[in-house]
């Protein structure tokens, strides 16, 4: 091997390039580096055994494209590179943060403490699990026009819970203690309007049944 082939591979070991297309259904990429436009690659994922992750690449994004022995025909994609068109989500040193395509955003900061889950409109959640739920908390606010959570049984263990809008519950309520800011109300029997007989001489009391 001359020095010009020895030059040759060593360059090749590790190169800058871009996303040109992504086969999905095989995990493969093609990249095009400098000049050269190769074939179909697999890329670098976080996990590939028995726990696994996907996150394809994207066509035009940026990637190191490594090649053992020099050789792009055995390369390998990394994704990571940001670039003019994909800058970064944050400039803070103390968040981790995602945002995805559709706007939504996911962002915890280990400083304040803080998880932000900022979805975009139209967006639902889906929280599945045959066994149970368990949130705790010190308090717990939920708004939302619709929300879904199927679960065997869900314990909200918060010392305070607020619902701002309507609660609808189509099985029995089991509670120790009711408090009604305004009214309560059972048919058309409402709780400070019913009336009820005296047990002594059998006289209405209180205000007439609507």
């Amino acid at each position: 091997m001359d020095m010009n082939e020895s030059l040759r591979l060593l360059l090749n070991l590790v190169r800058k390039g871009t996303v040109l297309a992504v086969d999905y259904d095989k995990a493969l990429c093609r990249v095009a580096t400098g000049e050269l436009e190769t074939n179909w690659l697999p890329w670098l994922t976080l996990a590939a055994g028995k726990t696994l992750t996907w996150e394809p690449p994207e066509e035009g994004e940026q990637i190191l494209l490594v090649c053992p022995g020099g050789d792009p025909a055995e390369g390998v994609v990394l994704r990571g590179l940001y670039a003019d068109d994909n800058a970064p989500p944050s400039n803070k040193p103390t968040t981790h943060t995602r945002l995805f395509p559709d706007g939504a955003r996911i962002e915890y900061d280990h400083d304040s403490h803080e998880l932000v889950v900022d979805l975009p409109d139209g967006a639902t959640v889906l929280l599945s699990s045959p066994g149970s739920v368990t949130i705790k908390t010190a308090t717990a606010t939920i708004e939302a026009d619709s929300a879904t959570v199927k679960a065997d049984t869900i314990t909200l263990d918060a010392s305070s819970t607020h619902c701002t809008g309507d609660l609808t519950v189509d099985g029995d309520v089991d509670a120790k203690n009711v408090n009604a800011a305004t009214e309560v109300k059972a048919g058309n029997i409402t709780l400070t309007g019913h009336g009820h007989m005296e047990m002594g001489d059998g006289k209405r009391v209180g205000p007439p049944l609507p």
